[in-house]
């Protein structure tokens, strides 16, 4: 009887044995089979750090569209399309881009947030124009895990909303400095009035510029806000201003404010140093104020590829080489949005290539960057807090135009 037991344990165990190595044999036998040629859902892109296992290959973008913010949202997506395409032709990959629409809207970036992390194609979100949405849309990335590389969001909160949030621009609390660093190294320590939009954006700018200007030995005598697309006639509030006789005047808000910020001014004869950031680098900009403020200056931490800049200074070969394959691709000049876009886009592509597309290799590889060589601007690097840093770009006007300060 134990024997005959014996006998039958054996006989289940080879039985066993046999299945297991069929089962095998089938297993491998799929695994061996050609891939599908849809790319999205294969992920066939091959890469130098392990290739694309896991079936990634897509960025998801999630920009404005449509309503008020779609030109921006314009600019960026084809700045990102741009760099794709070069990037798949230069190695060989076929990675691909899905645009989608968040209207400017936080409640809306979050929902398509929710969509792009159900998608098991998507290496990272990429998004958005405004701080506002990316932060809204940031912790649906944290949880699920997955890398949020924003092209635009500058808000100083943004980096240190979880491990896996990056953006192409330097963070308010950085360029607020830069800024009041360079005015001092122009024009020396002056005493300075503000005009600033009443945002989020307006007034962390402005704390930072003020607390790094009267730490090098300025004066800000006089901080003034307004309500963007509510006020038009600014009079009231400038005419406070002329009244503290400042050295400078420097109005933080969009290119439609500065312009009319600035013009009011010139016809109330406040006759100091006019400023503005780099969101008046705009041919919209110049079209309203003509030569009116010749003498302004303009401080960016983005560069400027208009006529007038190309004119007066000489672009590095990478940036040449994005301006006129852009030109050539949209029959436009590119702005610094869509430059933003395409370093996002290549900074993500070359960390893939370099170890693959899992969220934690690729957020360890991406805050490694340094000296990066980007169209957005010059010594780009991640500190050790994720927050990027770089150059920053002084333009003055003159004669209506925008050039390179000397």
């Amino acid at each position: 009887m134990k024997k005959n037991l014996m006998k039958l344990a054996g006989l289940l165990l080879a039985m066993t044995m046999m299945l297991g190595l069929a089962s095998c044999g089938q297993q491998g036998a799929q695994e061996s089979q050609p891939a599908s040629s849809n790319p999205a859902q294969t992920g066939s892109v091959e890469s130098a750090g392990g290739g694309n296992e896991s079936g990634k290959n897509k960025l998801a973008f999630f920009l404005p569209m449509t309503g008020d913010q779609m030109q921006y949202g314009e600019s960026l997506s084809r700045g990102a399309e741009l760099a794709l395409n070069q990037y798949n032709e230069a190695h060989g990959t076929n990675y691909v881009i899905e645009i989608n629409d968040d209207k400017g809207d936080p409640t809306e970036a979050v929902n398509v947030a929710n969509k792009i992390v159900a998608d098991s194609t998507v290496i990272a979100g990429m998004g958005s124009f405004s701080s506002s949405c990316a932060m809204a849309a940031a912790p649906v990335f944290e949880e699920a895990d997955l890398l949020l590389f924003s092209p635009n969001a500058s808000h100083t909160d943004f980096p240190s909303m979880g491990k896996n949030m990056f953006s192409a621009v330097m963070s308010q609390k950085y360029e607020g400095a830069e800024y009041a660093d360079a005015l001092i190294e122009r024009f020396g320590t002056q005493n300075v009035a503000l005009l600033y939009q009443n945002t989020d954006h307006g007034v962390i700018a402005t704390d930072v510029f003020t607390k790094e200007y009267e730490a090098q030995g300025g004066k800000v005598i006089s901080k003034e806000t307004f309500v963007p697309g509510q006020t038009t006639d600014f009079s009231p509030v400038l005419s406070k201003i002329k009244e503290q006789n400042p050295d400078l005047l420097y109005v933080n808000a969009s290119y439609s404010d500065c312009a009319q910020i600035l013009m009011q001014a010139k016809s109330l004869n406040i006759n100091c140093q006019y400023v503005c950031p780099g969101m008046a680098l705009t041919e919209e900009f110049l079209s309203v104020v003509g030569n009116s403020i010749d003498g302004t200056v303009v401080l960016s931490s983005v560069p400027a590829f208009l006529p007038s800049v190309l004119e007066t200074s000489k672009l590095d070969d990478a940036m040449q080489a994005f301006v006129d394959s852009y030109t050539a691709a949209y029959d436009e000049v590119p702005d610094g949005f869509a430059a933003s876009a395409y370093d996002a886009v290549n900074i993500v592509l070359d960390a893939c290539e370099k170890v693959g597309t899992d969220t934690p290799a690729l957020r360890e590889e991406i805050a490694k960057l340094r000296d990066f060589p980007g169209v957005s601007g010059y010594d780009m690097q991640f500190n050790e807090n994720k927050e990027m840093v770089k150059g920053i770009y002084m333009f003055d006007i003159e004669n209506g135009q925008f050039v390179v300060a000397k």
